[in-house]
């Protein structure tokens, strides 16, 4: 970051050779003299949350933000600010791969003037560029310690004469808090430490825990292949004049940098992202679901009348507007993963769906002619569904479903239904069953057996259009014939008795 002689280039290009060495030992390739000599409590290993930038050529101390835990267990958008030296080296390749799949539209250069000339940035194509010089005109210092102290409030004499340091953190936070569009590129000399410092003013804001902020800062050294960042240097010196001084980092920023409250809020609105991955509601087929059931391993089962449960059956709702969800069907059971706004979190419900039961008053042994009270819950409120016999599918009524859900009625077996083993369900207009299916067994009406009324509405349902019974007029007919028949052989028997005598 700075001039100091130890940072020289021939310093820097033998850094990012020792990292590459590095990286072939880890691979297999055999121990570099870098890797014996790290310091794993200067040189941390680089985590699932830290995001090192590998696919710029020429960039060597470049990642994106840490992927932290914030303010409110949120997370810190990583991918929204990215922090690197300086430019220089990079390819025009590199520079379009940060524009195009970095998104790269503002680069804040913290450098001096001086530093700026010597060693000018590539450019990014599409990028806007602001100069911020954190040290004024002269940013050259031989001792790190003193660096460290200016990095607090050099110039400062006053809130209304705050010196360069101060103004500068003020302008860099500002721009931060405000640009909305694309991705932000801060940097430095060697991303190091003037860019570390206004890092850690920034996680603080967004409510990062200290360890992983210094986590962070060491990772310049992860990657450059040295030991000059220490917590020392950013805890000691820089925290530790901040506290002396000013009362702690946060009356730092918001007293002395002058950070208003709605500033830190648009800050954490544009870093930070929640990683909130519950549902606040899932309906089946209008059914509420147990959450609590749904999210564990065995799932939950709720009974609704769908033939075929599909995707547009499903209706979830997010306990975060920012979150997403999708649902998967298999059968007859619902998969629903939500994913938090962080891109990461997700969450799992699973809801089986089971058709509602039916039950017969008087049993499954039923007989032709006979008379059976049908009842069941849990069917849509309002919707009208044929009643079923099946072997061959017979209709012997129809049932409107009450407000709550339920069905009840008094049904008559048709004459016609062939005897043996069927099942008794309900359809619905296409013909689809819509409740579990009732094993019955029918039988042939006895001799001397009465037939049962006409089917009846009952409570809770209606029936509509049974099917008609035979007529008995044939029958009584046929039995009055006979009658006058065989009065007509008394008459004529007891007429001829009379001329016989």
């Amino acid at each position: 970051m700075n001039s100091r002689p130890r940072r020289a280039p021939s310093a820097r290009l033998l850094s990012a050779a020792l990292v590459a060495t590095a990286t072939l030992g880890t691979l297999g390739f055999g121990a570099s003299a870098a890797n014996a000599a790290a310091d794993p409590a200067l040189q941390p290993a680089l985590t699932a949350q830290d995001h090192a930038i590998t696919d710029v050529p020429g960039l060597v101390n470049g990642r994106e933000l840490g992927s932290f835990t914030g303010a409110a267990g949120q997370t810190v958008n990583a991918s929204r600010l990215l922090r690197t030296e300086s430019l220089d080296k990079i390819t025009s390749a590199g520079a379009q791969t940060l524009a195009s799949e970095y998104h790269v539209d503002l680069v804040i250069d913290l450098r001096t003037p001086a530093q700026v000339a010597a060693k000018p940035d590539v450019a990014i194509p599409g990028a806007q560029t602001v100069n911020i010089s954190m040290f004024g005109s002269d940013g050259n210092y031989n001792d790190d310690t003193a660096m460290y102290h200016d990095l607090v409030d050099k110039g400062y004499e006053s809130p209304s004469s705050p010196g360069v340091m101060v103004s500068a953190y003020a302008q860099i936070l500002e721009l931060l808090s405000t640009h909305t569009s694309g991705t932000v590129l801060i940097h430095c000399s060697h991303g190091m430490d003037r860019t570390g410092t206004v890092l850690d003013l920034l996680y603080r804001i967004l409510g990062v825990s200290s360890p992983d902020i210094l986590h962070d800062y060491l990772l310049s050294n992860t990657q450059l292949g040295v030991t000059w960042a220490t917590p020392d240097l950013l805890q000691g010196t820089f925290e530790g004049d901040v506290a002396k001084k000013y009362g702690g980092l946060d009356a730092y920023i918001a007293k002395t940098i002058g950070v208003s409250a709605d500033e830190a809020a648009a800050l954490r609105t544009r870093f930070l992202v929640s990683n909130d991955a519950t549902a606040s509601a899932i309906r089946v087929g209008g059914v509420d679901v147990p959450l609590d059931t749904a999210a564990t391993a065995g799932g939950a089962t709720v009974t609704v009348p769908i033939a075929a449960l599909a995707a547009s059956d499903v209706q979830v709702t997010t306990s975060s507007a920012a979150a997403t969800s999708a649902v998967t069907v298999s059968g007859q059971t619902a998969t629903i993963t939500i994913t938090a706004q962080d891109g990461t979190t997700t969450k799992v419900y699973t809801v089986a769906v089971s058709a509602p039961a039916l039950t017969l008053a008087g049993g499954t042994d039923l007989v032709v002619g006979s008379s059976v009270h049908l009842s069941g819950a849990g069917f849509a409120a309002g919707a009208s569904y044929d009643v079923v016999v099946h072997s061959t599918p017979t209709v012997i009524g129809r049932v409107t479903a009450a407000a709550d859900g339920s069905v009840a009625a008094d049904l008559t077996l048709p004459a016609s239904l062939a005897t043996g083993a069927h099942t008794l369900f309900l359809a619905d207009a296409q013909g689809n069953a819509v409740s579990a299916a009732l094993p019955i067994t029918v039988s042939a009406a006895t001799v001397g057996t009465t037939a049962a009324a006409g089917p009846s509405v009952a409570t809770g349902g209606t029936l509509l259009a049974q099917p008609a019974q035979p007529a008995p007029w044939p029958g009584i007919a046929l039995g009055a014939l006979g009658v006058m028949l065989l009065a007509a052989v008394v008459v004529l028997r007891v007429a001829r008795a009379r001329r016989a005598r």
